[in-house]
Parts: structure tokens; sequence; C-alpha cells
């Protein structure tokens, strides 16, 4: 209750600045808030959700650098302040700052009550990205189970899977999102994969062949169904 009440007199609409700070960032006119907000900052340099309502109309006009900065302003202001590391992580993550964005997101994961899907989404991804499997594998595995309607996340794991040639658990996970959504080519062709691990070459030609039907441009299915279909010579 005590935290409510200071969010509270952050939203003091009786401040004639405040409220049109505030409605020009619900209306999303962003040259209007980004002229406000700067004033509100100027005068209250200590209120961590101007700097973050700040960072989010900069983030809005593509001016990611000074985004990002007064969304670390807001963290330093108040270290507990979970969507602000979500922002920081997703503006870090577009400039290319892999190992900061990451930072970020491993930060909020380990905020009681403050997790967040996407949040372990990006923990994925980026621990994907830099090779870091097990940590990859952790995060895709929080976002299955906070967001089991969207299954994106049995794709990713299906990848590790596969990569370590446990294919049998890839291609489960491969098989309840085809139950979802059965027309994504990559996934037949990662399911192709998986059969050809398992040496049932029969079903991988069904999987490629099922790629090709959705996307007939796919020429790695086709380079691995030519290869299984190639009749050898006596």
């Amino acid at each position: 209750m005590k935290e409510k009440g200071a969010v509270n007199q952050l939203f003091d609409l009786s401040n004639p600045e405040t409220a049109e700070a505030i409605q020009f960032h619900l209306l999303g006119d962003r040259e209007g808030a980004l002229r406000a907000l700067r004033d509100l900052v100027k005068k209250d340099g200590k209120n961590f959700f101007f700097h973050y309502l700040l960072g989010e109309t900069k983030y809005a006009l593509g001016l990611l650098d000074e985004a990002a900065r007064h969304y670390q302003d807001a963290i330093d202001l108040k270290p507990d302040f979970g969507v602000a590391y979500y922002k920081m992580g997703v503006c870090c993550h577009r400039q290319g700052q892999l190992e900061k964005s990451l930072d970020c997101f491993t930060k909020l994961l380990a905020m009681k009550g403050q997790g967040h899907a996407m949040a372990s989404y990006f923990f994925g991804l980026i621990n994907q990205l830099l090779g870091n499997d097990d940590k990859a594998e952790e995060g895709f595995r929080i976002l299955r189970t906070e967001s089991r309607q969207s299954l994106i996340a049995n794709y990713y794991l299906a990848q590790l899977k596969l990569k370590h040639n446990k294919y049998q658990e890839a291609l489960e996970l491969l098989d309840e999102l085809l139950k979802a959504t059965p027309n994504l080519a990559e996934v037949h062709y990662l399911k192709g994969m998986v059969y050809m691990g398992l040496h049932r070459n029969m079903d991988a030609i069904g999987s490629f062949r099922k790629t090709l039907q959705i996307n007939p441009g796919d020429k790695r299915s086709s380079a691995n169904l030519e290869m299984l279909t190639e009749v050898p010579e006596p």
C-alpha cells in the first residue's frame, strides 16, 4: 500500500504541467510529450517515473541512446523498477549491446513478482546467440511455462535439443507446436532434420516435402530431399 501511495504521488494530475505531459504521452503526441517531460525532469530530476516516460518518448522517436540513458536514470533512482529494466534491455538489444541487454533481463528475472514472459524470451534468445545453451534453455523453459498459448518457446527449445542430438525431446516439442500451428514451414524443416538424426529417412522425406509444399523456395529442404531420394548406382 505504501508503494501504491508513492506511485499516486507521481501522477499528481492536479499539477497542470504533469497533467499536460501525461496527456501528451497518452495521446501519442511525442513532440509535445518530449517538450513537457523535459521540463518536468529539469524541475524534478529525482522523479524516476518522469525519467522513465522521457525514455519511452525518446524510444518511440528512435533516439535509442538517449532513451537508454533515461531508463538508466530511472533505474538509478529506483533500483527495483522492473519495467525500466525491461525497456532498457529491449533498447540495448536493438542497439546490438547484447551483454548489457542480457544483464537487464537477468536482473529483471531475479525480481520476485516482476517477471515478464518477454523478458525470459530475450534472456533465452540472447544467451542462444552468445552460445550459452544452458542459460538459453532456462530462459525458454520459463517462457514455455508463462506463455503456454503461444508455444513459441517450443521452437527455440527444439533447436537447442537438435543441436545437442536430443532428437526425441526435440520431436515432442515440434509436434506440440504443429498441433497449434500446422503450417509453419520452418517447424516442418526442423522436424525433417530431427528425423534425419533419428535415421527415420522416410519420415524426414515427408517433412521436407511438407516444408516445400508450404515454402517452395526452401533450398535447404530441396537439397536434403534430393540427397535422401537419390538412387545409388548399382
